[in-house]
Protein backbone atom coordinates (compact mmCIF):
# COMPACT_ATOMS: atom_id res chain seq x y z
CA UNK A 1 0.00 0.00 0.00
CA UNK A 2 1.14 3.75 -0.34
CA UNK A 3 -0.41 6.30 1.87
CA UNK A 4 -1.81 9.23 -0.60
CA UNK A 5 -3.66 11.46 1.64
CA UNK A 6 -3.12 13.47 5.02
CA UNK A 7 -4.90 15.91 6.86
CA UNK A 8 -2.06 18.26 8.57
CA UNK A 9 -3.91 20.44 10.96
CA UNK A 10 -4.67 22.73 12.52
CA UNK A 11 -5.16 21.44 15.63
CA UNK A 12 -7.55 22.87 17.64
CA UNK A 13 -9.68 23.25 14.33
CA UNK A 14 -12.04 20.50 13.98
CA UNK A 15 -9.75 17.74 12.45
CA UNK A 16 -11.70 15.30 14.60
CA UNK A 17 -14.70 16.05 12.68
CA UNK A 18 -13.25 16.06 9.85
CA UNK A 19 -11.77 12.39 10.29
CA UNK A 20 -15.09 11.38 10.93
CA UNK A 21 -16.67 12.19 7.37
CA UNK A 22 -13.84 11.03 5.72
CA UNK A 23 -14.08 7.72 7.73
CA UNK A 24 -17.59 7.59 6.14
CA UNK A 25 -16.84 7.32 2.85
CA UNK A 26 -16.41 3.34 1.61
CA UNK A 27 -13.61 3.93 -0.71
CA UNK A 28 -11.17 5.75 2.41
CA UNK A 29 -8.95 3.35 4.23
CA UNK A 30 -8.64 5.37 7.12
CA UNK A 31 -5.84 4.64 9.43
CA UNK A 32 -6.37 2.43 12.75
CA UNK A 33 -5.93 5.07 14.37
CA UNK A 34 -6.46 9.17 13.88
CA UNK A 35 -3.40 10.36 14.03
CA UNK A 36 -0.15 8.63 12.75
CA UNK A 37 2.74 10.32 13.55
CA UNK A 38 5.72 9.11 11.47
CA UNK A 39 6.28 11.97 9.69
CA UNK A 40 6.22 14.50 12.03
CA UNK A 41 8.24 12.27 15.25
CA UNK A 42 11.77 11.51 14.73
CA UNK A 43 11.67 8.41 16.96
CA UNK A 44 8.92 6.89 14.70
CA UNK A 45 10.53 8.45 10.86
CA UNK A 46 13.55 6.24 12.21
CA UNK A 47 11.56 2.91 12.50
CA UNK A 48 10.33 3.24 8.65
CA UNK A 49 7.62 2.48 5.88
CA UNK A 50 6.73 -0.72 7.49
CA UNK A 51 5.90 1.29 11.11
CA UNK A 52 3.68 3.82 9.14
CA UNK A 53 2.39 1.17 7.16
CA UNK A 54 1.34 -0.93 9.94
CA UNK A 55 -1.16 1.37 11.39
CA UNK A 56 -3.31 0.42 7.88
CA UNK A 57 -5.45 -2.68 6.62
CA UNK A 58 -4.49 -3.70 3.46
CA UNK A 59 -6.52 -2.17 1.02
CA UNK A 60 -6.80 -2.17 -3.00
CA UNK A 61 -8.82 0.58 -5.07
CA UNK A 62 -8.65 3.12 -2.99
CA UNK A 63 -7.80 6.23 -0.34
CA UNK A 64 -5.31 5.52 1.54
CA UNK A 65 -5.53 8.58 4.56
CA UNK A 66 -4.27 9.52 7.72
CA UNK A 67 -4.24 12.64 9.92
CA UNK A 68 -1.48 14.94 12.21
CA UNK A 69 -2.25 17.93 13.60
CA UNK A 70 1.90 18.42 14.44
CA UNK A 71 2.41 18.03 10.86
CA UNK A 72 1.41 22.03 9.43
CA UNK A 73 4.35 23.70 11.51
CA UNK A 74 6.82 21.43 11.03
CA UNK A 75 9.34 22.64 8.99
CA UNK A 76 11.22 19.12 8.16
CA UNK A 77 8.28 17.09 7.41
CA UNK A 78 7.27 18.59 3.87
CA UNK A 79 10.02 16.59 2.92
CA UNK A 80 9.79 13.60 4.60
CA UNK A 81 7.00 13.50 2.98
CA UNK A 82 7.41 14.30 -0.89
CA UNK A 83 10.17 11.52 -0.67
CA UNK A 84 7.88 9.05 0.32
CA UNK A 85 5.39 10.29 -1.88
CA UNK A 86 5.78 13.69 -4.31
CA UNK A 87 1.91 13.02 -5.31
CA UNK A 88 0.63 13.36 -2.02
CA UNK A 89 -2.63 15.33 -1.26
CA UNK A 90 -2.92 17.31 1.40
CA UNK A 91 -5.80 18.73 3.65
CA UNK A 92 -5.85 21.65 5.95
CA UNK A 93 -8.58 22.68 7.94
CA UNK A 94 -8.25 26.16 9.90
CA UNK A 95 -10.44 27.99 12.75
CA UNK A 96 -9.99 31.81 13.61
CA UNK A 97 -6.53 31.94 14.75
CA UNK A 98 -7.71 33.97 18.00
CA UNK A 99 -9.90 30.77 18.61
CA UNK A 100 -7.68 28.28 17.91
CA UNK A 101 -4.67 29.71 19.61
CA UNK A 102 -7.25 30.29 22.80
CA UNK A 103 -8.46 26.88 22.80
CA UNK A 104 -4.93 25.18 22.79
CA UNK A 105 -3.64 27.31 25.31
CA UNK A 106 -6.27 26.17 27.35
CA UNK A 107 -5.49 22.28 25.81
CA UNK A 108 -1.98 22.56 27.17
CA UNK A 109 -2.82 24.08 31.06
CA UNK A 110 -5.27 21.44 31.01
CA UNK A 111 -2.98 18.47 30.09
CA UNK A 112 -0.20 20.07 32.17
CA UNK A 113 2.36 21.31 29.95
CA UNK A 114 1.70 25.06 30.75
CA UNK A 115 1.33 26.19 33.82
CA UNK A 116 -1.67 27.69 35.21
CA UNK A 117 0.17 30.56 36.66
CA UNK A 118 0.96 31.47 33.21
CA UNK A 119 -1.38 33.93 31.57
CA UNK A 120 -2.24 33.45 27.75
CA UNK A 121 -0.20 36.68 26.95
CA UNK A 122 2.65 35.45 28.99
CA UNK A 123 2.96 32.27 27.30
CA UNK A 124 3.68 33.79 23.89
CA UNK A 125 6.74 35.35 25.55
CA UNK A 126 7.89 32.07 25.93
CA UNK A 127 7.69 30.75 22.64
CA UNK A 128 10.85 31.89 20.38
CA UNK A 129 12.73 30.08 23.54
CA UNK A 130 10.26 27.01 22.71
CA UNK A 131 10.63 27.14 18.92
CA UNK A 132 14.94 26.72 19.08
CA UNK A 133 13.94 22.95 19.91
CA UNK A 134 13.43 20.19 17.38
CA UNK A 135 10.25 18.07 19.31
CA UNK A 136 7.73 18.96 16.93
CA UNK A 137 5.60 18.02 20.10
CA UNK A 138 6.95 20.55 22.24
CA UNK A 139 6.32 22.80 20.02
CA UNK A 140 2.77 22.39 19.44
CA UNK A 141 1.81 21.95 23.13
CA UNK A 142 3.23 25.27 23.83
CA UNK A 143 3.39 27.37 20.68
CA UNK A 144 -0.11 28.38 20.69
CA UNK A 145 0.26 31.98 18.79
CA UNK A 146 2.99 30.69 16.29
CA UNK A 147 0.74 27.19 15.55
CA UNK A 148 -1.81 29.90 14.58
CA UNK A 149 0.31 31.64 11.99
CA UNK A 150 -1.33 30.12 9.06
CA UNK A 151 0.27 31.73 5.77
CA UNK A 152 3.66 31.20 7.31
CA UNK A 153 3.27 27.60 7.82
CA UNK A 154 1.54 26.92 4.69
CA UNK A 155 3.81 28.80 2.46
CA UNK A 156 6.81 26.28 3.87
CA UNK A 157 4.70 23.77 2.70
CA UNK A 158 4.73 25.31 -1.07
CA UNK A 159 8.38 25.04 -1.08
CA UNK A 160 7.83 21.45 -1.75
CA UNK A 161 4.73 20.58 -2.88
CA UNK A 162 2.09 22.35 -5.51
CA UNK A 163 -0.72 24.38 -4.55
CA UNK A 164 -3.32 22.04 -6.51
CA UNK A 165 -2.53 19.59 -4.26
CA UNK A 166 -4.06 20.96 -0.75
CA UNK A 167 -7.39 21.22 -0.12
CA UNK A 168 -7.84 23.91 2.60
CA UNK A 169 -11.20 24.78 4.45
CA UNK A 170 -12.33 26.67 7.46
CA UNK A 171 -13.98 25.11 10.87
CA UNK A 172 -16.84 27.54 9.97
CA UNK A 173 -17.38 25.78 6.70
CA UNK A 174 -17.40 22.19 8.47
CA UNK A 175 -19.37 23.98 10.79
CA UNK A 176 -22.40 25.71 8.31
CA UNK A 177 -22.52 23.05 5.65
CA UNK A 178 -20.78 20.05 6.03
CA UNK A 179 -22.85 18.23 2.84
CA UNK A 180 -21.18 20.68 0.95
CA UNK A 181 -17.74 20.72 2.37
CA UNK A 182 -17.53 16.81 1.62
CA UNK A 183 -18.55 16.87 -1.77
CA UNK A 184 -15.95 19.45 -2.42
CA UNK A 185 -13.45 17.15 -0.27
CA UNK A 186 -13.90 13.92 -1.89
CA UNK A 187 -13.93 16.19 -5.64
CA UNK A 188 -10.45 17.03 -4.57
CA UNK A 189 -9.88 13.51 -3.13
CA UNK A 190 -11.23 11.66 -6.85
CA UNK A 191 -13.78 9.89 -5.32
CA UNK A 192 -17.82 9.54 -5.89
CA UNK A 193 -19.67 11.82 -3.66
CA UNK A 194 -21.83 10.36 -1.12
CA UNK A 195 -24.66 11.63 1.45
CA UNK A 196 -22.81 12.04 5.01
CA UNK A 197 -24.59 11.31 8.56
CA UNK A 198 -24.10 15.16 10.09
CA UNK A 199 -21.88 14.98 13.00
CA UNK A 200 -22.08 17.03 16.44
CA UNK A 201 -19.12 18.13 17.91
CA UNK A 202 -16.62 15.67 18.38
CA UNK A 203 -13.48 16.77 20.42
CA UNK A 204 -15.13 19.10 23.09
CA UNK A 205 -12.70 21.07 25.90
CA UNK A 206 -11.68 19.02 28.62
CA UNK A 207 -9.22 18.41 31.19
CA UNK A 208 -7.55 14.97 32.79
CA UNK A 209 -9.20 13.86 35.69
CA UNK A 210 -5.50 11.78 36.70
CA UNK A 211 -2.63 14.27 35.20
CA UNK A 212 -0.20 10.99 36.17
CA UNK A 213 -2.11 8.71 33.97
CA UNK A 214 -2.42 11.24 31.28
CA UNK A 215 1.39 11.84 31.87
CA UNK A 216 2.47 8.06 31.08
CA UNK A 217 -0.45 7.95 27.97
CA UNK A 218 1.28 10.64 26.39
CA UNK A 219 5.14 11.33 27.25
CA UNK A 220 7.13 8.95 25.00
CA UNK A 221 10.15 9.28 27.34
CA UNK A 222 7.98 7.88 30.66
CA UNK A 223 10.26 5.21 31.92
CA UNK A 224 7.06 2.58 32.12
CA UNK A 225 5.96 3.30 28.53
CA UNK A 226 9.40 2.75 27.72
CA UNK A 227 9.50 -0.53 29.28
CA UNK A 228 6.07 -1.53 27.76
CA UNK A 229 6.36 -0.62 24.45
CA UNK A 230 9.51 -3.31 24.00
CA UNK A 231 7.07 -6.08 23.80
CA UNK A 232 4.74 -4.31 21.72
CA UNK A 233 7.80 -4.06 19.01
CA UNK A 234 6.65 -7.08 17.78
CA UNK A 235 4.39 -6.84 15.19
CA UNK A 236 1.47 -9.34 15.78
CA UNK A 237 1.25 -7.34 19.32
CA UNK A 238 1.24 -3.83 18.39
CA UNK A 239 -1.61 -4.84 15.50
CA UNK A 240 -3.67 -6.74 18.57
CA UNK A 241 -3.19 -3.24 20.25
CA UNK A 242 -3.68 -1.06 17.78
CA UNK A 243 -7.30 -2.81 16.95
CA UNK A 244 -8.19 -2.53 20.10
CA UNK A 245 -8.37 1.27 20.39
CA UNK A 246 -7.27 0.35 24.09
CA UNK A 247 -5.52 3.75 24.20
CA UNK A 248 -7.97 5.82 23.01
CA UNK A 249 -10.32 4.36 25.31
CA UNK A 250 -8.47 4.73 28.49
CA UNK A 251 -7.78 8.41 27.48
CA UNK A 252 -11.38 9.23 26.64
CA UNK A 253 -12.18 8.13 30.58
CA UNK A 254 -9.54 9.95 32.06
CA UNK A 255 -11.40 13.19 30.49
CA UNK A 256 -14.49 15.20 32.35
CA UNK A 257 -16.15 18.30 29.73
CA UNK A 258 -15.17 21.25 31.09
CA UNK A 259 -15.88 24.81 30.39
CA UNK A 260 -13.55 27.70 30.26
CA UNK A 261 -14.02 31.58 30.53
CA UNK A 262 -14.02 33.70 27.29
CA UNK A 263 -10.97 35.95 26.19
CA UNK A 264 -10.81 38.88 27.66
CA UNK A 265 -11.26 42.27 25.52
CA UNK A 266 -7.53 42.75 26.35
CA UNK A 267 -6.38 39.52 25.09
CA UNK A 268 -8.42 39.77 21.92
CA UNK A 269 -6.88 42.55 21.29
CA UNK A 270 -3.47 41.33 21.62
CA UNK A 271 -4.62 38.41 19.01
CA UNK A 272 -6.08 40.76 16.19
CA UNK A 273 -2.46 42.87 16.49
CA UNK A 274 -0.64 40.25 16.60
CA UNK A 275 -2.65 37.89 13.50
CA UNK A 276 -3.22 40.94 11.67
CA UNK A 277 -0.29 40.94 8.65
CA UNK A 278 -0.62 37.27 8.78
CA UNK A 279 -3.73 36.69 8.32
CA UNK A 280 -3.83 39.81 5.47
CA UNK A 281 -1.45 37.65 3.40
CA UNK A 282 -3.76 34.23 3.60
CA UNK A 283 -6.46 36.45 2.65
CA UNK A 284 -4.51 37.46 -0.56
CA UNK A 285 -2.47 34.38 -1.13
CA UNK A 286 -4.98 31.39 -0.46
CA UNK A 287 -8.14 33.29 -0.78
CA UNK A 288 -8.74 32.05 3.07
CA UNK A 289 -10.96 34.40 4.97
CA UNK A 290 -13.30 34.11 8.85
CA UNK A 291 -16.06 35.07 9.78
CA UNK A 292 -15.74 38.09 12.33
Amino acid sequence: MKLNHIIIGAGRSGTTSLVAYLQQHPKINFSTIKEVTYFSVKDHFKRGETFLHSFFKESEGKVNATSDTYLLMDEVAPKRIFDYNPDMKIAVILREPAARTFSNYQYSLNQGYIDKKIALMDSQKLEEKILTSDDIIEQNNHCNFHGSLYHLHLTNWLKTFKKEQFFICTTQQLKDNPQQLMDDYFQFSGLDKIEIQELGAQNKAASVKNKLLNQFLVNRDHWLRKLISKPLQISFLRKIVLNSNVVDTIKNKNKEEMVYQPMTEKELAFCENYFREDLKKLAADFNVEFKT
